[in-house]
């Protein structure tokens, strides 16, 4: 079980792909589910949501360099993964940076039942910035955005998934 356990909550270190302010980076090991619009708050983003299984790297990381506004929780159901409710019924905490460019959805499942967040107001990209095991995150970001990567990708933590345009 010890063992398991020093696998399971493995922390290895990565360094960021790119040093390109432009870049965005993965906030966390997984399989991309989805690339679709959506709206926060009235806005349109372009949102990609990554699904972290209880085999990968469990550390949340800075998708690029960030001022924080605000960091919200809410307190829900330990669901499944796979439930199409989870973003409406499960733990989630939410990363929101100051001029609304980026945001951040955390998701918790059914093996997971807290998000560990530092609590940073300013974060370098790549940088640590919590503990998610077993379950979604969101990224919302600009609609001029380039993606490189398609549903169904593997993607590390630091990896590149797009650039925004100007």
């Amino acid at each position: 079980m010890f063992l398991i356990s020093l696998w399971i909550y493995k922390n290895p270190e990565k360094l960021p792909q790119s040093e390109d302010p432009k870049a965005i980076l993965s906030p966390i090991d997984g399989i991309v589910e989805d690339i679709k619009k959506s709206n926060y708050n009235g806005r349109a983003y372009t949102q990609i949501l990554i699904r972290n299984r209880i085999f990968d790297s469990g550390v949340l990381r800075s998708i690029c360099d960030m001022d924080i506004s605000v960091i919200k929780r809410r307190n829900g159901l330990n669901i499944h993964s796979s439930d199409p409710n989870l973003n409406l019924l499960s733990n989630r905490a939410t990363i929101i940076s100051k001029n609304q460019d980026f945001i951040i959805r955390i998701s918790t499942s059914a093996l997971t039942s807290k998000i560990y967040l530092e609590n940073l107001k300013y974060v370098k990209s790549g940088r640590r910035i919590g503990f998610l095991k077993d379950g979604k995150v969101a990224i919302l970001m600009p609609l001029n955005t380039r993606i490189a990567f398609s549903k169904g990708d593997k993607i590390k933590a630091c990896s590149v998934i797009g650039y925004i345009d100007e």
